[in-house]
């Protein structure tokens, strides 16, 4: 079931944060680290504006949906859906207002504001009405919602670059108007009311008292996940975070792709079981979820650690090369362990609603990555910094962890860990013996070395499960349509 699942969400899983992964480096060529400090600013910020505008109600809605059997309950939700659209653009706004400081007064203000907004606001409509439709498991929909604007906005972005020259605004620009396209088009095949009512009491009150708890808790875990951005900004300045966002946003944007990969097909399995009261089933699935976590994060990253000198020299300029090549694989590592906390420990907990643990570990998160991150800049620099960030996550998902364990029953897949660890030490081995030119074809053949050595392992230290884990990996779910 869940392997089905996964694969039905692959296009979507893949080509989004691949394309981010790409943009990353595309971007060095054009942008100087004070553009690319204003670029990844911004859009960072434009994932906090959506959490407090309408990750609630989108929470709620990936959840509760009505189903389509249920005409009358669906056409109120639509209707409601469409005024509480108009209403929570307002924060969006607010939050663009809020953003222009970080272009440092380059260009006209009003032109600023507009550029910043119509980027919140049309990446929000696309995050929201991507949600219901994995609520509808419309995945055509789904897929082009969450790849118009990382896709459409890299091929835009190019366009735009050779035609009006490169700066974040121009970038912000290009991404923005394939965001709206995207929503232009997906938008009829998952169905809308074009009607705006008072709105719906019940509705409201079940999405605020279930999205709620949700949007505090995404809230914190942004900022645990972002917030070394603004610190290394504030502490060292717009060019040194400008160095730091290409390293960065590279390994944890590699730990994202992979992670993801699961996470988004597993979520609606585990929850179903939960809300049909199956309890021993859903413990199975979420050690299932973290064994399968596990099987394509910890390759991934390692990949990516020992192929980081051929990936930095052959796709990254030479003003961001020294301080990615020092920072990537430790940011990467470290967003694996954040992952594993987001997506597995964390994962249990929010199916549990243990919202107040929830709170608690983020809370931890924030404070512990701070310090840590403030600690590690003043004694080595940027790389410090990564240190430290990697520290402060593995003690998150270690108090993550026992708090799972302990109060929830979450079952951690200790022998699946264990031959995942020996498959990839393999891949590693296999990669590390031979001495790989700094070539587009030396980084294409240790990757597919890599690659195969590791599911060759793979399925060498699973030998003996591997029909059985077949069969229970591609059962399709028995569920009511929506």
């Amino acid at each position: 079931m869940l392997i089905r699942q996964t694969i039905l969400y692959l296009p979507a899983q893949f080509l989004s944060p691949v394309a981010q992964f790409l943009s990353m480096m595309i971007w060095t060529w054009w942008l100087s680290p004070a553009e690319m400090s204003t670029f990844v600013l911004v859009t960072s910020t434009q994932e906090l504006a959506y959490m407090v505008s309408r990750s609630w109600f989108s929470f709620y809605t990936l959840r509760f949906l009505p189903p389509a059997e249920d005409a009358a309950g669906r056409r109120r939700y639509l209707q409601t859906e469409t005024t509480l659209i108009g209403l929570l653009t307002l924060p969006e706004l607010l939050a663009a207002a809020l953003s222009m400081h970080f272009f440092d007064g380059r260009g006209d203000p009003v032109l600023v504001f507009l550029t910043i907004a119509a980027y919140y606001v049309t990446r929000g409509l696309n995050n929201h009405y991507g949600e219901r439709a994995r609520a509808q498991d419309r995945i055509f929909a789904y897929t082009l919602l969450l790849t118009a604007g990382p896709v459409g906005g890299l091929v835009a972005g190019i366009a735009s670059t050779e035609m009006f020259g490169a700066s974040a605004g121009e970038l912000l620009l290009a991404y923005a108007a394939m965001q709206a396209l995207g929503t232009a088009v997906a938008l009829p095949m998952i169905g809308a009311s074009l009607r705006t009512v008072r709105l719906d009491v019940a509705i409201l009150k079940d999405a605020i008292l279930n999205g709620g708890p949700m949007l505090v808790i995404n809230g914190i875990g942004w900022f645990g996940e972002n917030g070394i951005r603004y610190v290394v900004e504030q502490i060292g300045g717009a060019t040194a975070f400008g160095l730091m966002a290409v390293g960065w946003g590279l390994g944890r944007r590699s730990a994202s792709v992979a992670s993801m990969l699961v996470a988004v097909a597993a979520f609606p399995i585990a929850a179903r079981l939960i809300n049909a009261g199956d309890r021993e089933a859903a413990l199975e699935q979420l050690k299932m979820n973290a064994a399968l976590l596990t099987a394509v994060l910890l390759p991934s990253v390692v990949g990516l650690w020992l192929v980081t000198d051929i990936l930095v020299d052959l796709a990254v300029a030479e003003t961001y090369r020294d301080v990615t090549r020092s920072i990537l694989g430790l940011a990467a590592f470290g967003g694996m362990v954040r992952a594993y906390h987001a997506h597995a420990t964390g994962q249990m907990l929010t199916l549990d609603r243990r919202y107040g643990l929830l709170v608690a570990i983020g809370l931890f998160e924030i404070v512990a990555t701070t310090g840590l991150a403030v600690v590690g800049f003043r004694m080595n620099y940027l790389v410090g910094v990564a240190v430290g960030a990697l520290v402060a996550s593995g003690l998150t998902l270690a108090l993550s962890a026992a708090v799972a364990i302990r109060l929830c029953g979450f079952r951690f897949p200790a022998a699946d860990t264990a031959r995942i660890a020996v498959a990839t030490l393999v891949m590693g081995l296999a990669v590390h013996a031979v001495d790989w030119p700094h070539t587009a074809l030396g980084l294409v053949g240790a990757m597919l070395t890599g690659g195969l050595f590791y599911v060759a392992a793979l399925a060498a230290v699973y030998y003996r499960r591997l029909p059985p884990l077949y069969g229970r990996l591609t059962e399709k779910p028995s569920r009511t349509p929506s």
